[in-house]
C-alpha cells in the first residue's frame, strides 16, 4: 500500500511539473501582458486563463480544458467593469460562444443585469429574462424547441400592449377602409374600372372579414371576363365570316376595263385589268391593306372606275370595306380598354368596353353588308327577268307591253347605275323586280285593252302606274 501511494504522488508531481505557464504581450519589449494561461506537455490549453487590456485591466478570466472554455468565465468592458458571466456546462467554442450553459449580460455600469439566457446545443433553451437599465424586469419567458413563450408579468404586459396595438390598427384600418370604399364607389360610377378595382382590393385587404369589397370585385370582374371572351370570339368570327362571304360574292365579279393613275400626266389612262393603280389596286381593291383608311381609297377607286363595275359589285364591295373598317375601329376601341388587375390571389386581364355599345356601333354597317349580299340576288334577278320577258315575247307577241316595259327597265337601270346608295339601290331593284313579275304574269293574260292605253304612256312613271294597276 505504501508503494502504491508513493507511485501516485510521483505521477501527480510529474503532471504538475508538465504544465507550463504561457504569457503573451501587447508590446515588443514584453512589458504589457496580453494573456497568461497554462498548457500541458502537448501545448494544449488546460487550466486557468487571464486576458488583459493594454492598460492592464482584466478582460477575460476563466479556465480551459483541451483548448476549450469550461466552467465559469467573466468578460469585462475595456474599463474593467463586468460585461458577461458565462457558465460552460460543456466545453464552449474557441470564440467563447456557449454551447451548453448560461450567459448573464450586464449594462455598462457593470452591476445591473441586462439579460439572463440559457443555451442547449448552441441554441436558446429554457428560462429567459431581460431587464431595463434600472433593473426592472422587461421580459420573461422560456425557449422551448427554439420558440419563445412569455410568462408571468411580462406576458401580461406584452398581451396588453399587443391588444392596444391591435385596437389602434383596427381603428386606423377602419378609417382607411371607409376612404377606400368611398373612392372605389366614386370611380365605379365614373367608369374608372381599374381605379375602382384597386380601391376595392385595398379595402378588402384592410378588413378581411368584410364582404362588400369582395362582392364588388366579383360583381365587376365576372362580367368583364365574360365580355372579354365574347369580344375575342366575336371579332374572330365576324372577320372570318366577312372575308369568307365576300370572297364568295366577288368570285363572279367581271370587270370590262380599268383605269390606271399616271403620275406623269396626273390623269387616269385606260388599261386592261392586269395592272395596279398608283392610287389603289383598282382591279381588286379588296386586296388593299386591312385598316380603316383602306375604305376611303377603295371607294375612291370605284368612283373613278364606276363605269367598269356592275352596281351590285360596287355596293357589295363598299359595304364590305365599311363593315371591315368598322370592325377594326371597334376592335381598337376594345383593346384600348385593356385592364390588368393584380389581386392578392391572381392576375386578371380583361376589357372594360361596353358590349351593347360595340353591337350598336356596328349595327348599321353590319346590316348594310347583309343588304349588300341581298343586292346581288336582286340585281341578277332583274337581269334574268328581262331575259325571261324577252323570251316570253318571242312566244306570245306583245310588242307594246315589251316596248313600254323596256322603257321602265332602262329607267331603273339608269338610276341603279348612278348608284344613289345601298339602301336606295336595293329599293329600286325590288321595285323593278316587282314590276317585272307583274309583266311576266301579263304574258299569260289578255292585254289588248291595256296595251292600247299604254301607247299613250310616255314616262316610266306613267307606264309603271298602268302595269301595276292591272
Amino acid at each position: 500500500m505504501k508503494n502504491i501511494l508513493t507511485i501516485l504522488i510521483c505521477v501527480s508531481s510529474l503532471n504538475t511539473f508538465a504544465q507550463k505557464l504561457v504569457k503573451t504581450y501587447w508590446d515588443y519589449y514584453n512589458t504589457k501582458i496580453q494573456s497568461e494561461y497554462y498548457t500541458d506537455a502537448y501545448g494544449t490549453k488546460t487550466g486557468a486563463y487571464k486576458g488583459y487590456s493594454e492598460h492592464g485591466g482584466i478582460l477575460l478570466q476563466g479556465s480551459y480544458k483541451d483548448n476549450a472554455p469550461i466552467g465559469k468565465w467573466t468578460e469585462n468592458y475595456l474599463d474593467g467593469k463586468l460585461h458577461f458571466i458565462k457558465f460552460y456546462t460543456s466545453p464552449g467554442y474557441t470564440n467563447f460562444d456557449v454551447v451548453d450553459g448560461k450567459i448573464i449580460s450586464y449594462y455598462e455600469d457593470g452591476k445591473t443585469i441586462k439579460s439572463e439566457k440559457n443555451y442547449k446545443n448552441h441554441e436558446l433553451d429554457g428560462d429567459y429574462k431581460s431587464y431595463d437599465e434600472r433593473g426592472a424586469l422587461t421580459g420573461e419567458g422560456k425557449y422551448i424547441n427554439g420558440v419563445f413563450e412569455r410568462t408571468g408579468e411580462s406576458k401580461r404586459i406584452y398581451d396588453e400592449e399587443q391588444e392596444k396595438q391591435k385596437q389602434a390598427t383596427l381603428i386606423k384600418n377602419t378609417e382607411e377602409y371607409k376612404k377606400n370604399i368611398t373612392e372605389a364607389d366614386k370611380a365605379l360610377v365614373a367608369k374608372e374600372y381599374k381605379k375602382a378595382l384597386e380601391f376595392y382590393e385595398s379595402a378588402a385587404n384592410l378588413m378581411k372579414d368584410e364582404k362588400y369589397p369582395k362582392d364588388k370585385i366579383a360583381e365587376m370582374i365576372n362580367p368583364f371576363i365574360a365580355n372579354s371572351e365574347f369580344f375575342n370570339e366575336f371579332f374572330k368570327t365576324q372577320n372570318d365570316t366577312l372575308v369568307k362571304d365576300f370572297n364568295t360574292l366577288k368570285a363572279d365579279f367581271k370587270i370590262k376595263s380599268i383605269k390606271e393613275y399616271n403620275r406623269n400626266t396626273y390623269a387616269y389612262d385606260d388599261k386592261k385589268p392586269t395592272a395596279s393603280s398608283y392610287y389603289c389596286d383598282c382591279l381588286a381593291p379588296w386586296n388593299e391593306p386591312w385598316n380603316e383608311q383602306s375604305t376611303e381609297s377603295v371607294i375612291k377607286c370605284f368612283e373613278i372606275n364606276k363605269a367598269f363595275y356592275e352596281p351590285y359589285q360596287r355596293a357589295i364591295t363598299e359595304a364590305f370595306f365599311k363593315y371591315r373598317a368598322a370592325l377594326i375601329k371597334e376592335e381598337n376601341k376594345v383593346r384600348s380598354t385593356d385592364v390588368r388587375f393584380y389581386s392578392t390571389k391572381m392576375v386578371y386581364q380583361f376589357y372594360t368596353y361596353d358590349k351593347t355599345t360595340l353591337l350598336n356601333n356596328l349595327k348599321v354597317e353590319k346590316e348594310n353588308f347583309e343588304f349588300g349580299k341581298s343586292l346581288k340576288t336582286n340585281y341578277l334577278k332583274a337581269v334574268d327577268n328581262k331575259v325571261n320577258i324577252t323570251n316570253l315575247n318571242d312566244q306570245n307577241k306583245k310588242k307594246t307591253l315589251l316596248k313600254k316595259y323596256l322603257i321602265v327597265y332602262e329607267d331603273f337601270i339608269f338610276k341603279i347605275n348612278a348608284y344613289p346608295g345601298l339602301t336606295e339601290t336595293i329599293s329600286l331593284l325590288k321595285s323593278l323586280n316587282s314590276i317585272s313579275d307583274k309583266v311576266v304574269a301579263l304574258y299569260s293574260q289578255e292585254t289588248k285593252d291595256m296595251e292600247k292605253k299604254l301607247k299613250d304612256a310616255e314616262t316610266s312613271e306613267q307606264i309603271q302606274a298602268m302595269i301595276l294597276g292591272q
